[in-house]
């Protein structure tokens, strides 16, 4: 098999970013980017330097009616969540190109293609739904993660939590996940937010943010924003146009990726 680079990488995640936004395009769907992918296209025009992947999000009927058609027989870009998947063990969806192999270190069994995340936006009425998700999140990690570069003691308390976490698969746990974000229909209520894996209680912002989209350059081509994006991200980051200090302009994921045998790139 043949690793795939940095600056590959980041063209095949390019890609399947622009297939998905075709996708929703041509069939009246509505996505937008998010997390430190709107970071990069408000600040940077492209990926924020250090970061080497790619989040979206979209309004939970439209996440759904995504999931259900987006996968096509010959087509080498696919979709995955929880409802395709029964061993898969996120809250939100993944499409990933098939002729790559991604594996992540930190949880051992997560052997998808390079991949785009894709995150339902959902209603959201009290802070305590965000908490209980952010709790189950930390359940969900400790089921899932190994022992890579952790310290002795977060190995002892890892060990004791998987112990307790024994009767659940991290299947179920993302489920559970999956269910709380769902309480609230995506406009039913003030309050909106990309709460089914949250970055923390910021999430939660007035839904006139997500009332429409406008297009903003990524990497040389437009993708969809929210229009209240500024409001959604200060909700979250606080000032995110300051770049942070030096020694935190590091990636947070670690994973390898390869194309697989056959594949000629």
């Amino acid at each position: 098999m043949k690793a795939i680079a940095l600056d590959e990488l980041r063209s095949v995640q390019l890609d399947l970013l622009q297939k998905t936004a075709d996708f929703c395009e041509k069939n009246g769907l509505r996505y937008f980017l998010c997390g430190g992918t709107l970071i990069g296209a408000i600040r940077h025009k492209g990926f924020i330097p250090w970061d080497d992947d790619i989040d979206i999000a979209m309004p939970r009927p439209d996440y759904d009616q995504f999931v259900k058609t987006f996968n096509q027989p010959d087509n080498y870009y696919q979709v995955v969540n929880l409802d395709i998947n029964p061993d898969y063990a996120y809250s939100f969806a993944k499409v990933y190109d098939n002729r790559t192999i991604m594996n992540e270190l930190h949880y051992p069994g997560d052997t998808f293609g390079v991949y785009i995340d894709v995150f339902p936006a959902d209603g959201v009425n009290e802070v305590t739904q965000i908490k209980k998700i952010m709790l189950l999140h930390k359940f969900l990690n400790t089921k899932k993660a190994n022992y890579y570069h952790r310290t002795f003691s977060k190995k002892i308390i890892n060990t004791f939590g998987k112990l307790l976490l024994l009767p659940f698969s991290a299947h179920k746990i993302a489920e559970w996940m999956d269910n709380e974000a769902r309480k609230y229909a995506f406009g039913s209520v003030p309050m909106a937010g990309v709460i089914a894996n949250p970055l923390g209680v910021g999430e939660m912002v007035d839904k006139s943010v997500f009332d429409s989209d406008i297009y903003q350059e990524f990497e040389g081509r437009r993708f969809r924003v929210p229009i209240g994006y500024d409001t959604w991200l200060r909700s979250i980051y606080g000032d995110y146009m300051q770049l942070p200090p030096e020694e935190h302009r590091v990636t947070h994921h670690t994973f390898e990726a390869w194309w697989k045998d056959g594949i000629q790139k």
